[in-house]
């Protein structure tokens, strides 16, 4: 196997994909690996294909989505990798799970690390897994963390 030289992970600003990050963080500085922390944005679309919905110019909404989701974005990468670690991270639009598998392929990303919440049944079923989906698109290794689960 090659030696990992730089790994991708993603955010949703969610407790368990902070887990990821920081696991991700963790295997960088092991490998002394750069890191790529991505956080994908739904593009907002309306039925009728207009670009205004109630007074609102959809584009101009999605910058501010893409803006207000780069501060977040920063945010988790200063809070969860390490100072040690040469990290960037990016804002991308699109379907998380195709978007994430591009932009590693894109980066020429040796391995992508993501947190998964371990639902099951009819839960994993309708909600279905971005941490799955990445999986059968990525074009590298993909290690998946099993996020602490909430006491009840």
């Amino acid at each position: 196997m090659l030696p990992i030289e730089k790994i991708v992970t993603a955010t949703d600003f969610s407790e368990p994909s902070r887990s990821g990050v920081a696991a991700a963080s963790e295997l960088a500085a092991h490998f002394g690996a750069e890191l790529v922390l991505l956080h994908v944005t739904a593009p907002l679309k309306s039925v009728s294909g207009a670009t205004t919905v109630a007074g609102y110019y959809l584009p101009t909404v999605e910058e501010e989505m893409a803006v207000e989701a780069a501060g977040m974005t920063e945010a988790v990468l200063k809070e969860e990798v390490s100072s040690a670690v040469t990290a960037s991270f990016r804002v991308l639009q699109g379907k998380p799970a195709e978007k994430i598998a591009e932009q590693a392929e894109k980066e020429g990303a040796g391995l992508i690390v993501m947190a998964t919440r371990g639902e099951s049944g009819w839960k994993a079923f309708f909600t279905g897994s971005v941490a799955e989906r990445v999986i059968r698109y990525a074009g590298c290794p993909v290690l998946t963390v099993n996020a602490p689960k909430k006491e009840k």
